[in-house]
């Protein structure tokens, strides 16, 4: 009987030793262990296995915090510059530790800031409120299709209401974006279209009726963790006839959402 006794001890004890060092191995991976990629490109994927979704890429010398091993397979989870997380093939990263400045690559206030998710968004859409002219309300819905990190194709819906009357607006151009992986990103844009006014009876801004547009601006994204994106901008409108062209400028903010 004592030796049952001492053995199931032994055997406890050996199996309590391990969960504790499996315990403090997955602590201090979580504490300080990143994983650096060593290969050209490699894609991240939302499960741990190729046949995952691919949810964005990384480039030689990109270095991401190791949160977790797969319990199959050489996988490992990171997390992204934005707070979500991904996984990553083991082969083809170099698991180390680094400083905070190297991990982080020198962000201002990497636990607030992060970069809009640009590099790997096929699409984004945004809403924004602000003014057209300095009087009259205004409210913008931009889907945009992404070409590229730094080039999408943007459509510009947006409608004024105000003193003058009301506004409809539909155009659309390029936009460029400037420096797409910096938590802030300058963005510039062009276009045109048309717009239709129903102007009030006392005003002669427009005439009633449709009207051709064209408009030149641009603003900054703010990127925030969790791929929250704020967004500011400026733009000039010429609004034009066979008779006359009126210019509005429009200044408006919102949040735009990737995917």
């Amino acid at each position: 009987m004592a030796a049952l006794l001492s053995g199931l001890a032994t055997t406890l004890f050996g199996l309590t030793a391990h969960a504790q060092d499996e315990a403090a191995a997955e602590e201090g991976m979580a504490a300080g262990v990143f994983a650096r990629v060593i290969v050209e490109r490699t894609d991240l994927r939302s499960g741990p296995g190729a046949s995952f979704q691919r949810v964005r890429g990384a480039e030689r010398g990109d270095v991401f915090r190791v949160v977790q091993r797969a319990s199959t397979g050489y996988w490992f989870r990171v997390e992204l510059p934005d707070g979500t997380f991904a996984w990553i093939h083991g082969d083809t990263v170099y698991n180390h530790q680094v400083s905070e400045q190297e991990a982080t690559g020198g962000r201002f206030l990497p636990e607030v800031f992060a970069p809009p998710p640009l590099p790997s968004a096929t699409g984004e859409i945004a809403v924004q409120f602000g003014i057209l002219g300095f009087f009259n309300g205004f409210m913008a819905v931009r889907p945009a299709i992404n070409l590229a990190p730094e080039l999408e194709l943007e459509l510009n819906l947006g409608g004024s209401v105000g003193d003058a009357g009301r506004l409809l607006m539909a155009s659309g151009g390029p936009l460029i974006n400037i420096w797409p992986e910096s938590p802030v990103v300058p963005f510039f844009t062009v276009g045109g279209g048309f717009a239709v006014a129903d102007p009030n009876a006392d005003t002669f801004l427009f005439e009633s009726g449709m009207v051709g547009v064209l408009y030149g601006g641009g603003g900054l994204r703010f990127g925030f963790r969790y791929r929250l994106t704020f967004r500011i901008e400026a733009r000039g409108y010429a609004f034009f006839d066979e008779d006359r062209v009126t210019a509005l400028e429009e200044i408006t903010g919102g949040f735009t959402v990737f995917f």
